[in-house]
């Protein structure tokens, strides 16, 4: 039975906003290691615009020289002059856009390798604290929204601002006074969507939250989907799915209803500014057939310019999205890793082991401590063990041994030295875990067994650890043998399979210290024996501690470690606890009569 009741009680951190500038400039200084796709991609988009802007000039030379004068030259080539253009639009469009998209796309790459590579050298806390689903939705739609948001905004603010600006310049060749009027209402159009500035934010943050949400349901429901199947919990799970997608579409309209209602508000702002002018055109300034041409140009420039003024208008919802998913992503870049301030470099050891009045809380601020003056010491060679009911702290110990965690009093000391003062990663090479819950990756067996080893590939080594953990009784039956994909957490395999998987790594790696986490419970007897026979290949010549709930797999232990809310209450073998008459021995005499008889590790 793993130990659950070890270990902290998730809570969810609350994130911290960063500057919204600040968060923006950090942001764009991805972007900037791409100049030379930029400088390119916004040239070619401004050309585009330009010539988007050109099309009004281009209809007006069209009523003018073609229909009113009548030009031959013109009416014979404008189709090609016409193609002409548009043919150049199509080219200028592509390069524009493709290279802002390829911008993006390494903008995110290198994202997702920066939030990666940080997040597995995060400490053991931090996952305590947050939720893999949501670090998923960080790595995947936060980076996704991240990038697309802020090179969506380039291309349009670029294309647009161009196309905008071409519009404007003719408007005032046709007629200043008029534009004037309409060019008062643009920093209305300004103040408004900086109005929706903070409640875009608002909800972008929101939304994400919610995808963290439904990320937590649906790994719950996947990996608990033969539970939800036994005990009927379909109905439930949908519930609480139900619940999160609810949260998640309540937010969504909550920012589609100000997305929706800010082009709407620009056109109002507009259309008075439009009525006016036709106003004065149609009753001061109609002249002849000429003007009726000019009008329709000017009516066109004018609607024409609503385009781009909409989607600029709209670029801030899309840099508030980006900033505020970018605020997320960069929270887990700026997560300190696991500190390694030890100095004493560690290639090999004897494998004792000693803890003197250790003390330890999962939080600082927390009342109760999970261990309490914990003292013992394993000499070099030593199989000793631990008991006590869930969450007396026999999983914390080899946490803590292991450095996931740090005590806040006392001292932990392999061969006698401090372990904060040794090199992480050398101390942790010592060190080789089987555990109950057996953590394959979705890989070959073979590289399974060699993980984190494969550059000290020995094919000889490989064949012995095989052979020693009992891999070879099943691995033959296997079509690819070492080259068998053993699923998502190895659920290709059987229990008793993966257990032996696991086993080998150990064994291949050959650490001079073991730690053995209920590494047979919940086995039937066919494969138990083999996993026995293989740990007891795997423990020779080696430093030991074992977690055990059945007390008949470890009577030929060295040494019994009892423990019971926290603290040792007895250690010595198997026979001096019995003699004792104490905690032991009551949970040896329980064991004893309960009708389930355990499997013995070890031979006596």
């Amino acid at each position: 039975m793993s130990e659950k009741a070890d270990r902290p009680v998730t809570k969810p951190v609350p994130e911290v906003d960063l500057d919204a500038r600040q968060t923006l400039r950090r942001l764009l200084s991805y972007l900037f290691r791409h100049r030379a796709l930029l400088i390119v991609g916004i040239i070619f988009l401004m050309a585009t615009g330009s010539i988007e802007a050109s099309f009004i000039k281009f209809i007006d030379e069209i009523l003018k020289e073609g229909f009113l004068n009548g030009d031959d030259w013109f009416v014979r080539w404008s189709g090609v002059l016409l193609m002409g253009v548009l043919m150049v639009r199509a080219i200028t469009g592509y390069i524009g856009n493709y290279t802002i998209a390829k911008a993006g796309r390494l903008v995110i790459f290198e994202l997702r390798q920066d939030i990666f590579g940080n997040m597995i050298s995060l400490p053991t806390p931090y996952f305590d604290h947050h939720s893999s689903a949501q670090t998923i939705s960080k790595l995947i739609y936060d980076v996704e929204t991240t990038s697309m948001a802020i090179t969506d905004t380039l291309a349009i603010m670029f294309r647009e601002s161009f196309k905008a600006l071409g519009l404007i310049i003719l408007l005032f060749w046709s007629d200043w006074r008029l534009t004037l009027i309409f060019i008062i209402v643009i920093p209305l159009v300004v103040l408004v969507a900086a109005y929706t500035n903070k409640r875009f934010r608002k909800t972008s943050k929101e939304i994400q939250a919610s995808m963290g949400g439904i990320g937590d349901t649906v790994k719950e429901a996947v990996t608990g989907h033969k539970v939800i199947k036994v005990y009927n919990g379909e109905a439930q799970e949908k519930e609480n799915f139900a619940k999160a997608n609810m949260f998640n579409l309540k937010q969504n309209l909550r920012r589609a209803k100000v997305s929706a209602g800010l082009v709407p508000m620009t056109m109002l702002l507009v259309a008075p500014a439009i009525a006016l002018i036709l106003y004065i055109f149609l009753n001061h300034l109609r002249t002849g057939p000429e003007s009726v041409v000019q009008f329709s140009i000017y009516i066109m420039a004018c609607l024409a310019l609503m385009s781009p003024l909409k989607r600029l208008a709209k670029v801030n919802e899309k840099i508030q999205i980006g900033v505020t998913a970018a605020n997320s992503v960069f929270q887990v870049i700026d997560e300190k890793p696991e500190v390694d301030d030890g100095q004493v470099k560690i290639d090999s050891t004897q494998g004792g082991i000693k803890f003197d009045k250790v003390e330890f809380k999962y939080r600082d601020d927390d009342e109760a401590s999970v261990l309490s003056d914990i003292d013992f010491e394993i000499k070099p060679g030593e199989r000793v063990a631990m008991v006590g009911s869930s969450g007396s702290g026999k999983s914390t110990i080899t946490s803590l041994i292991l450095r996931f965690y740090k005590p806040q009093k006392g001292v932990i000391s392999i061969d006698g030295i401090n372990i904060n003062d040794l090199c992480l990663k050398g101390m942790r090479s010592q060190f080789s875990l089987v555990s109950q819950d057996t953590t394959l990756f979705d890989d070959t067996i073979g590289r399974n067994i060699m993980y984190g080893m494969l550059d000290q590939y020995d094919e000889a080594r490989l064949q012995s650890a095989i052979k020693a953990a009992h891999v070879s009784e099943f691995l033959d039956e296997m079509p690819l043998g070492l080259d068998t994909m053993v699923g998502e957490g190895g659920l290709r395999l059987s229990g008793g399979q993966r257990q032996r998987v696991a086993i080998a790594r150990a064994i291949y790696k050959n650490a001079p210290i073991l730690i053995l986490d209920e590494a047979t419970s919940a086995l039937d007897n066919k494969s138990e024996r083999f996993v026995q026979d293989a740990l007891e290949t795997l423990m020779k010549g080696r430093t030991s501690m074992v977690i055990a709930h059945r007390l008949s797999t470890i009577e030929n232990a060295d040494k019994i470690l009892v423990l019971e809310r926290g603290k040792i209450v007895e250690q010595g073998s198997h026979k001096h606890l019995l003699r004792m008459g104490g905690v032991y021995a009551d949970l040896h005499k329980a064991q004893s009569n309960s009708p389930k008889k355990g499997f013995f590790f070890w031979s006596r």
